[in-house]
């Protein structure tokens, strides 16, 4: 296949993944990955992980600066949980560089997975950000949180936002409309530090990871006018969510296992 083609397929593989991160602030590293594997046809899963680092950093602070304008974002909650998660980021993505790239794959599949069935229970955040500015155990856990999510992020190659959208609504009681647009402050801040060290590497295809932004931009948009409309119905965009992890889960494990 031709890098012209592979351009062109890339992105179109953004309209998506942009479509799923301004939908739900996540799940765009878990899509991103398996196109560029499957459907652009990349060679090298750890190509895939760090060029994906590079698209969704980007294609995340775009989206970041549109939900900004609307007023939901929660910068405080944000900032301390991306803050503590760039380590996590860092050591991840350092070590990841050593791990088998099937082996990668399949540890994705069940981490997602296990969110996507935690994100079906019934257990409710309350509304309104952290408990209070004066409140050290609600940052305390939060900061706890964004290392956690950081390391994953960083160790797949992920924006994390799979795992930063539930840390935001149920840890740091951020309501979920405000969680997908809070999650993208950590998504830039993984993506960027993740794809800075798979670069050094020379695992970073940039013509593909622009192609990714481009699409992503442009279905980014239209995520996040739907993310509006369905914020309003209850739980459904959490279900929705959930069910895409589902999906997602379920087709990396039957390609990596294929």
């Amino acid at each position: 296949m031709t890098l012209q083609t592979q351009v062109a397929l890339a992105c179109l593989s953004g309209l998506s993944i942009g479509f799923a991160l301004g939908l739900v602030g996540g799940g765009a590293g878990t899509l991103s990955v398996p196109l560029l594997l499957y459907f652009v046809k990349v060679g090298d899963a750890h190509v895939a992980i760090g060029t994906t680092a590079a698209a969704i950093s980007a294609t995340a602070l775009v989206n970041l600066v549109s939900y900004a304008r609307a007023g939901l974002v929660q910068w405080r909650t944000g900032a301390v949980f991306a803050a503590a998660g760039m380590a996590g980021a860092f050591a991840g993505s350092r070590w990841s560089l050593r791990v088998d790239g099937g082996a990668l794959m399949l540890l994705l599949a069940a981490i997602v997975a296990v969110v996507a069935l935690l994100m079906f229970s019934p257990v409710q955040a309350a509304s309104g950000g952290m408990a209070a500015p004066g409140a050290p155990g609600r940052a305390f856990a939060t900061a706890g949180a964004g290392v956690a999510v950081g390391g994953v992020a960083g160790f797949f190659g992920i924006s994390g936002g799979f795992l930063s959208v539930p840390a935001l609504h149920f840890i740091a009681r951020v309501p979920m409309l405000e969680a997908v647009a809070s999650s993208l402050v950590s998504v830039v801040a993984f993506g960027s530090t993740t794809a800075a060290n798979y670069a050094l590497a020379g695992k970073v295809n940039a013509p593909l990871a622009l192609a990714l932004v481009v699409g992503g931009v442009v279905g980014g948009h239209g995520g996040m006018r739907m993310a509006k409309a369905i914020a309003v119905k209850g739980h459904a965009l959490r279900r929705i969510f959930a069910g895409l992890l589902l999906l997602i889960a379920t087709y990396i494990a039957y390609r990596s296992v294929g």
